[in-house]
């Protein structure tokens, strides 16, 4: 069976990871994945594309202008056939909408779509209106599937009239370099010695949170407690973010470092992992901390509350509330012990449950089911 996976990449984030760590489950299955990278003209090699080739997997660069582009609809679904590929599997409202356009008469080609999940938190905004037009345009595909069952349940696939099948997000066996972050940051990494080490990992961008963590750092401190913090990731927040560290007096607490490969590396240096997101769907980061064995402290969002067994394998905390989110640090804090055991737990927990094998053996099932109804 050969699969053509279409995505319109920004960077290399939670959506990208699973892509690629899927594609290479499939490869293992008999399956014959290729990846599409698509994006707007003038755009250079893109961080997919170098990690899919270092990876060893096929790769197809298309480059077209943005928009509504009827034209660059059909030249994804030209290489689809001439690929001689039995379905399209899209990531992403772009390549959604791209393929929604076309009419399934003349596609033919079934197509799959993964919701990774929505991210506007305002009405109206440029992304907001971006998400109504990928529902719109999932209603013309012929599966969609949901990586949890809050993106199942939006108030926007009801309205349209979808039913996605969900398939939760799985990771493969990482093999973390527990002294990835001494090699990679030697000066921050001196500067976090013998302090209660937080971390969190993501785009600087404003479902995430960040603002929120910063403020619940400030209380932390000023609770007399000896911490400091490393966010990994860059994002149009960057500047503000860095503005309100100082603004709250902790530039020498609060680092920023970047994007950085392979980013679950450096999770065994901290004693926590924080997600303070406003809207989720079921995060890599939060996988990739549980393997590590590290405590986490995250927001109640998305897939989340269902990962951590409501609590019992790591902290759930309300969104936008740094005095709480400061607190539940706190109690990871006082009671490491006990913060310990329950990432023990959890780290057999995402193994058994949310391993790579599993999600691909159920889109290899939707996808047969797809090939027979054709």
């Amino acid at each position: 069976m050969r699969i053509l996976h279409v995505i319109d990449s920004g960077g290399f984030y939670g959506a990208e990871v699973v892509t690629l760590n899927l594609m290479e489950a499939q490869e293992k299955l008999g399956i014959h994945p290729t990846l599409l990278s698509i994006g707007d003209t003038g755009v250079g090699p893109k961080e997919i594309e170098i990690e899919a080739k270092k990876r060893g997997l096929e790769t197809q660069i298309l480059r077209f202008r943005n928009g509504l582009n009827l034209k660059g609809s059909m030249m994804i679904l030209n290489y689809a056939r001439k690929l001689r590929s039995e379905i399209i599997h899209s990531h992403g409202y772009k390549s959604n909408i791209l393929l929604g356009i076309i009419p399934r008469r003349f596609r033919r080609m079934p197509v799959i779509a993964t919701l990774h999940g929505w991210t506007s938190r305002r009405f109206f905004t440029k992304i907001w209106v971006y998400e109504w037009i990928d529902a719109l345009a999932m209603k013309n595909l012929d599966r969609v599937v949901a990586v949890s069952s809050a993106v199942e349940k939006n108030i926007r696939m009801k309205s349209v009239g979808i039913h996605p099948v969900v398939i939760n997000n799985g990771l493969p066996r990482l093999g973390f370099e527990n002294d990835s972050f001494y090699r990679e940051c030697p000066e921050i990494s001196e500067k976090c010695k013998g302090k209660f080490k937080i971390i969190s990992i993501g785009r600087l961008s404003p479902e995430k949170g960040f603002n929120i963590l910063i403020q619940a750092m400030a209380r932390l401190v000023s609770q007399g407690v000896d911490a400091s913090l490393v966010l990994v990731g860059d994002g149009s927040e960057r500047d503000s973010l860095s503005d309100l560290a100082k603004k709250e007096n902790l530039s020498d607490r609060v680092h920023f470092i970047g994007y950085r490969d392979k980013a679950f590396n450096l999770i065994p240096y901290f004693d926590v992992f924080v997600l303070s997101s406003y809207s989720e769907g079921l995060p890599i980061t939060l996988l990739e901390a549980m393997q590590a064995g590290v405590p986490v402290v995250t927001t109640s969002v998305g897939e989340i509350p269902e990962v951590l067994g409501a609590g019992q394998f790591g902290t759930l905390v309300a969104t936008g509330d740094p005095g709480v989110l400061a607190k539940a640090l706190e109690d990871v804090y006082t009671n490491r012990g006990g913060a310990k055991l329950r990432a023990i737990a959890a780290r057999d927990r995402v193994l058994t449950k949310y391993s790579v094998e599993k999600m691909a053996s159920k889109y290899f099932a939707e996808y047969q089911n797809l090939v027979s109804r054709k």
